[in-house]
């Protein structure tokens, strides 16, 4: 299992895993960047509203009949997460769902009414949310009642797209207009394209690799 620690700042760090993955660090360090704009946000929006947000344990819909796109690197973070994190009772349950899952509208990654690679969510998941009330079955807040949407800043976003673009090679110089261009949803996927039997794979191959790295 993949050691996480927690340094001073809350960014959860793998050191071994990030040492041998340079974009690992750059994807995490995104996510740690982009989640702490999100929480200052949320509160200064729930504050506003009165009210906090509808979304809660359980509460799945989002993951329902949706076209996310990830980036390539989002993707790779999810792969690493179930391969070199994920263990026990759960890692052999996402497992068997992949295996099982076929052209249905849910996500591949949900179990149970809950996200199995949480952590690594991709980013256009962690900016969904909604106040008042949950949403309804295939229900898309932004068209029925856009009030109850939360828009997040446009930080946010940029703090990902930051951290992302220069995995593709790009010059730091270029990466502004690349950014404004949507240069990284471009390169995105939506996860229902993903090739599941691909992570299957990597998650039978990984296995022994782990044993013997932890042994």
């Amino acid at each position: 299992m993949s050691m996480a620690v927690e340094n001073m700042a809350g960014r959860v760090r793998y050191p071994g895993d990030e040492a041998r993955h340079p974009w690992l660090a750059r994807l995490l360090d995104a996510y740690h960047a982009a989640d702490a704009v999100l929480r200052g946000a949320l509160e200064r929006e729930t504050a506003r509203r009165g009210g906090g947000l509808a979304c809660g344990p359980g509460c799945c819909n989002c993951c329902m009949d949706q076209q996310l796109p990830v980036s390539e690197f989002e993707v790779q973070g999810i792969w690493w997460y179930v391969s070199e994190v994920l263990e026990g009772g759960l890692r052999a349950e996402l497992l068997r769902r992949l295996l099982g899952h076929g052209p249905v509208g849910e996500c591949a990654f949900l179990l149970a009414g809950r996200c199995a690679v949480y952590p690594v969510r991709p980013f256009v998941c962690r900016q969904y949310h909604v106040f008042r009330r949950p949403c309804g079955p295939g229900e898309n807040v932004y068209e029925t009642r856009s009030r109850d949407a939360f828009r997040p800043a446009v930080d946010s976003p940029r703090d990902l797209i930051w951290q992302i673009i220069p995995l593709y090679g790009v010059a730091e110089e270029n990466v502004d207009w690349l950014a404004e261009s949507g240069y990284v949803s471009r390169k995105g996927k939506h996860p229902h394209t993903l090739a599941l039997d691909t992570i299957v794979m990597h998650l039978k191959t990984a296995a022994p690799r782990r044993k013997a790295r932890h042994a």
